[in-house]
């Protein structure tokens, strides 16, 4: 590891086998070692601080091996990414499923380029960038972690399993504008996973499971932690699912919004079995014709219920700064009348649920639907914390 300080900042540059680190680090973002509960944050404020709330989006979104050349040009891709990203305006997003490139930044063919420079920051210009990703698997295809840089600083990548394709861990931090002044930095942690597809879920188990016993070994508590992307589950019952959202220290489980907080759905869920007791909530697929407007990925409409974003308990409670809002979680561009229809079918029911070019692009760009949440982010004016646990691995 090199360590070099400029002024006020340090600048890391590690590098390792499953490791790939280059940021820029306020020297000053140590935490106070006092655990306090949630209702003191933010009392008796330090001088020359102000109060600020803010809200993270965070977004998942399998984006169909983007890059193959089988749903069209990139040209015309781009242009209907750029669409789907005007409208939902992410602070966080995973793309999975990215044709598999060279993650060198400004390599030829690299496609974590392509997405931000023609998708992200063309509908937002210098807005995004991305976490340094990684093919530690040598699998066909990746994942890749933009983020609003306004908003947020990148800290790290690590990859948790190599296991047909890389299940990444990544640190970041919320530019808080009091920092300079507590330096008391909030920290959020994410996960990002594209697990194997298949009738069979005992691949997709085992990768799921072993990204989780890495988790529960790296942290006696979770932070502020999120897990997401397309786990490829058919229902509760499955072990990668249940290794996600049980465990036998409470403090080290995820959980499904739409299960808990919010209470919409109630447990054990079959979605495959029966998908309209979740009809809002499915995700794949945008398309009932297996080769309209390509023959890529799957069809039969929503039907299933792939794509899930896990919060850790902090972000339930707000414990740390940063919590989840109340019913927030949803899929972009499913009204609930999509069950084995195409997402722009006006049977049974025209879909107003986004603006028809913005339905018209998520039909044209992916199989998939994206799923959000909201995260309501709360400035700190007194550096008083719980504190973030430490990183045994």
């Amino acid at each position: 590891m090199f360590l070099f300080r400029i002024n006020k900042f340090y600048m890391r540059i590690l590098i390792a086998p499953g490791f790939i680190s280059l940021v820029f680090i306020l020297h000053s973002c140590s935490k106070n070692n006092q655990a306090v509960s949630n209702n003191t944050i933010d009392t008796n404020p330090l001088p020359n601080t102000v109060s600020k709330i803010d809200t993270l989006k965070i977004m998942a979104y399998n984006v169909l091996n983007f890059g193959n050349g089988c749903q069209g040009t990139l040209t015309n891709l781009d242009s209907y990414f750029k669409t789907i990203i005007q409208y939902t305006q992410p602070d966080i997003i995973s793309c999975e499923k990215i044709n598999a490139f060279n993650p060198t930044p400004g390599s030829f063919g690299n496609l974590a380029d392509e997405l931000l420079n023609n998708g992200l920051n063309g509908a937002f210009p210098n807005q995004y960038a991305y976490a340094l990703p990684s093919n530690n698997s040598r699998g066909s295809n990746m994942a890749v972690l933009f983020y609003n840089k306004q908003k947020l600083t990148y800290v790290k990548t690590q990859t948790l399993v190599a296991n047909i394709t890389d299940f990444n861990f990544y640190k970041l931090y919320y530019n808080d504008v009091n920092l300079s002044t507590t330096g008391d930095t909030t920290f959020l942690y994410v996960v990002v996973n594209h697990t194997q597809s298949g009738s069979s879920s005992s691949v997709r188990d085992q990768q799921v499971s072993s990204e989780m016993t890495m988790l529960r070994n790296k942290f006696s508590y979770f932070p502020n932690l999120i897990n997401m992307g397309d786990f490829n589950t058919a229902g509760s019952y499955e072990s990668g699912y249940q290794s996600v959202v049980n465990a036998t220290d409470s403090t080290t489980i995820l959980y499904d919004p739409p299960y808990y907080p919010d209470k919409q759905l109630l447990y054990p869920g079959n979605w495959d079995v029966t998908p309209y007791l979740v009809a809002p909530y499915l995700t794949t697929s945008t398309r009932s014709s297996a080769s309209i407007p390509n023959t890529c990925g799957t069809s039969g409409g929503a039907k299933s219920w792939f794509d899930h974003i896990f919060i850790s308990p902090w972000l339930v409670t707000g414990a740390n700064y940063m919590q989840y809002i109340p019913n927030s979680y949803q899929t972009i561009g499913n009204d609930g009348n999509r069950l084995g229809v195409d997402i722009n079918s006006t049977t049974p029911a025209t879909n107003n649920s986004a603006p028809s070019s913005v339905i018209n692009a998520l039909f044209q760009f992916s199989n998939k639907y994206p799923v959000m949440l909201k995260l309501l982010v709360k400035a700190n004016r007194n550096r008083v914390s719980p504190t973030d646990p430490v990183e045994k691995n």
